[in-house]
């Protein structure tokens, strides 16, 4: 034990030296190793809600493994598809992002409803609305309660909103019925 004693105090400096090296060769690579990244699909440019997405819309980039989000796709999987909310450039795809009016859910129809673009600003894709006819006179009636929002897409040459909503069939002809006579309000609510 002793010529251990011995031995370090005799070569303390060459040893701190050496432990000193080590720290810093320990820190340099913590600092500047490369995060593991997946690549992940992503808007090359900013796209309106509603939008048909093709391929000059679609980029890609690496991205850290603990950010990348749940629900990835493909571009085969959004090529065609809408857009079912404003994407800014550099988003990610996911399959919330994206919907195919055709593919609504069994038993279900995609309706289109024009309501305020106030209104639309704060709806999402996914959300619940009861949908409710005021007409002329000031009058309120319920068409539809608790349909899900699957586009919302803004047209500011009308100066409205244009929602895509997930109804039975024989709501969607309610619906449609109503927005020839009524101006239609959305009123969203709570999923149960």
């Amino acid at each position: 034990m002793e010529s251990v004693v011995r031995l370090v105090l005799a070569h303390r400096r060459v040893l701190a030296a050496l432990l000193t090296g080590l720290a810093v060769w320990a820190a340099i690579t913590a600092v500047t190793r490369a995060p593991d990244t997946r690549e992940v699909l992503v808007a090359a440019r900013d796209l309106s809600g509603g939008a048909t997405v093709d391929a000059a819309d679609l980029g890609t980039r690496r991205v850290p493994r603990s950010a990348v989000p749940a629900g990835l796709v493909t571009a085969s999987d959004v090529e065609g598809r809408a857009v079912a909310g404003p994407m800014r450039a550099g988003e990610v795809f996911t399959d919330r992002r994206v919907v195919d009016p055709r593919d609504v859910g069994a038993g279900r129809v995609l309706s289109v409803v024009e309501v305020s673009p106030g209104t639309a600003e704060l709806l999402r894709p996914g959300d619940a609305v009861d949908l409710v006819a005021v007409g002329e006179d000031g009058a309120a009636d319920t068409v539809a309660e608790a349909v899900e929002v699957m586009t919302v897409r803004a047209d500011p040459e009308r100066e409205t909103a244009v929602l895509g909503v997930a109804t039975a069939p024989r709501t969607a002809t309610t619906v449609a019925r109503a927005s020839m006579t009524s101006r239609l309000a959305a009123v969203v609510v709570a999923r149960q």
